[in-house]
């Protein structure tokens, strides 16, 4: 005779941001650990974490009419430790983007820098040079990629810029996410499409745009001239750049989605971190280069200074618009520069393609 016994299902703990920070009193004695370098901006992070979803943080009472029942529902925390307050936030965001973006080609663009660069650019001052450069460099480019073109033309492009300061295994690592059209309007309001991207041509002149400009902003002397000219020496090729996804309006929210979430999620998805014993956190992540997955255990403290370092300093905005895609803060304003004109679009050549009474968004 046998005995068919059902097999016990084991019970999964999924190991969350707020789990370690909030047992073993980890957040507690890393405050008095980092006392004299942990941020105003971190500390309040991480308290509107802790009050997430809780009556602490208020809440809205819901009544039947008919029975009297309530229900109490408490408010989230939306900061930029919490990944459910930032998978909604990501959403809504991705929204409002694809909402801008016009039924023409756009690019995914990413301005990278060596990692002799990372460390200077832990200075809020210097990461608007990045913005900046990298908006000049994708002018300049989108102007003179007009192969068909006897002369350059200066056309308004539309371009949003998303600074991410990590990289897979959460270290520093900033570098410019950008939805960019793959041409722009010029003068005469006639949209001119570039096919032609010299890619050898736009490194370099990302490199020279970034290290002049950081150049300008940096302390005047010796040793930052030499350590400016020490990039362009050993790095004779440019700093690498990828711009050559391609999508079209309808993909748009997709794309937005994707970058959206170095803009309200935490540096590390919850589903990557696989263990945590109260004392070291252990975490995956896939190495870019090779493709191979990685396991980093680290100590907690570590791990924490890790997830605080990349939050930004408050008012200052990681993400960024240029040319004719600007925040008005109403949608109407959207294309102000263009109001009451008619527009076409024309291949980089010169060549009508169609004529529209008004850009359809």
């Amino acid at each position: 005779m046998s005995l068919k016994t059902k097999a016990k299902k084991s019970l999964t703990i999924t190991v969350t941001i707020a789990i370690i920070l909030f047992s073993c009193n980890a957040w507690d004695d890393y405050k008095v650990r980092y006392k004299d370098s942990i941020r105003s901006i971190e500390i309040e992070n991480v308290e509107r974490l802790r009050k997430c979803k809780t009556p602490k943080n208020g809440y809205k009472i819901y009544k039947c009419p008919e029975c009297g029942t309530k229900k109490y529902v408490p408010f989230t925390c939306k900061c930029r430790l919490c990944t459910s307050c930032g998978t909604k936030a990501a959403n809504e965001w991705a929204d409002k983007i694809h909402h801008k973006l016009l039924k023409v080609p756009h690019r995914h663009v990413i301005f990278t820098i060596p990692d002799t660069l990372r460390e200077v650019f832990k200075n809020p001052v210097y990461q608007k040079v990045l913005f900046l450069a990298s908006k000049i460099t994708m002018e300049e480019m989108v102007s003179s990629s007009n192969k068909k073109c006897k002369k350059k033309i200066k056309l308004k492009i539309g371009m949003i810029q998303v600074l991410q300061t990590y990289g897979a295994d959460m270290k520093w690592n900033p570098h410019v996410h950008c939805i960019v059209t793959e041409g722009g309007f010029d003068r005469q309001c006639n949209w001119i499409h570039t096919y032609y991207i010299p890619y050898e041509y736009w490194r370099k002149k990302w490199q020279y745009k970034l290290l002049t400009m950081l150049k300008k902003e940096m302390p005047h002397c010796r040793e930052n001239s030499v350590f400016i000219d020490l990039q362009f020496k050993n790095y004779t090729k440019g700093f690498v750049m990828n711009g050559e996804r391609r999508f079209e309006k309808k993909e748009g929210w997709n794309m937005a989605r994707y970058i959206g979430r170095y803009v309200k999620h935490p540096p590390i998805a919850e589903s990557r971190i696989t263990a945590f014993d109260g004392k070291q956190v252990t975490y995956w992540y896939e190495d870019s280069e090779t493709k191979i997955r990685k396991t980093v255990t680290m100590d907690k403290f570590e791990f924490i200074r890790l997830l605080l370092s990349h939050i930004p300093e408050k008012n200052f905005k990681i993400v960024r618009y240029a040319g004719y895609i600007r925040e008005e803060g109403t949608s109407t304003g959207k294309l102000n520069f263009m109001k009451g004109k008619s527009y076409s679009i024309k291949e980089a050549g010169g060549k009508r393609l169609r004529g529209l009474s008004n850009m359809t968004l």
